[in-house]
């Protein structure tokens, strides 16, 4: 819960998802029309009324929504429409182990470096020795901090 704190000041703005289920994708549309990318770390039924809810409210259909899938907390299937596929430039893509190549991720290796050095992307590393691991594994540390361990 403290890390929802930091959400704010990335510009993401709460939004009510409780009542009837009409409603709340009325809400969900007019929010989320136009975004671009979805990381979705629910599936199942949530995404079920989500995708729907987004596409048909979108300005543009024609314009790329990506839907990252990511985890699987509300269950582990989804019933896929036909419909949502002819419905907008809609795409599923998965983000683990199989879905990017190692020579991949080194590519992008140096871009990220530039981000964080740059300031763009704010990371707070919190350095542990590795020698200390039994330790300091499950240390809670501020919000937006991560223990990284070190030779």
């Amino acid at each position: 819960p403290h890390r929802l704190g930091l959400l704010g000041a990335l510009g993401a703005e709460p939004l009510d998802l409780r009542g009837e289920e009409g409603e709340v994708a009325d809400r969900l549309g007019a929010a989320a029309a136009d975004v671009d990318v979805v990381l979705d770390y629910l599936w199942g039924a949530p995404t079920e009324r989500a995708v729907p809810a987004l596409l048909t409210a979108r300005s543009d259909r024609s314009r790329p929504l990506t839907w990252v899938q990511l985890g699987s907390v509300a269950g582990p299937e989804l019933t896929l429409p036909s419909a949502w596929l002819r419905a907008g430039a809609l795409s599923f893509v998965g983000s683990g182990q199989g879905s990017v190549t190692t020579a991949g991720i080194v590519a992008e290796l140096p871009a990220l470096a530039e981000e964080i050095v740059s300031g763009r992307l704010d990371v707070r590393p919190v350095a542990r020795p590795l020698a200390r691991v039994d330790e300091v594994w499950g240390e809670e540390v501020a919000a937006g901090e991560r223990v990284v361990l070190v030779p």
